[in-house]
């Protein structure tokens, strides 16, 4: 008797679901215009990630004044004084203006990351590379979670 309640629950509590629903972005604005001042590749790439997650059927319209600095300093050296690793800071200021409305607001966020000398130049400068999309994709998420907790309330 205490099997079958037992496998009634087990089966019960299998196939009744958790409720789990999946998060769909909803962005609540459309950027007509992206003023960047800064470092170039790195507006670049911060350019086509906000503009992809721009909604164009949305009424809400915004102008992102985006202004960048890159930091490439020295993190550690070892004992005969050659350089080991470097650390990159990304700073960005972004203002934005609901055009709609007319209201302004601005923003500061800043990432930072170290990378490794290799033994070659050329892989030295692609670690830096790699750095540098990894930091600007986080800097382009933190962006849009900010834009989207302004304008979707």
């Amino acid at each position: 008797m205490n099997y079958k309640l037992i496998k009634i629950f087990f089966f019960l509590l299998l196939f009744s679901g958790c409720g789990f629903k999946l998060v769909k972005d909803n962005f609540n604005y459309q950027i007509t215009d992206i003023i960047s001042s800064g470092d170039k590749r790195i507006n670049y790439i911060l350019k086509n990630n906000l503009l992809k997650n721009s909604n164009k059927k949305n009424n809400k319209i915004i102008q992102l004044k985006i202004n960048t600095k890159k930091e490439k300093t020295i993190k550690e050296k070892n004992i005969s004084n050659q350089v080991t690793k470097y650390e990159i800071k990304i700073e960005t200021l972004v203002e934005y203006t609901d055009l709609e409305n007319i209201f302004n607001n601005k923003f500061t966020i800043s990432k930072n990351g170290f990378y490794d000398v290799a033994s070659r130049h050329s892989e030295t400068l692609n670690n830096e590379k790699d750095l540098v999309k990894l930091l600007v994709k986080s800097l382009s998420d933190d962006i849009i979670n900010n834009l989207k907790s302004d304008f979707n309330d």
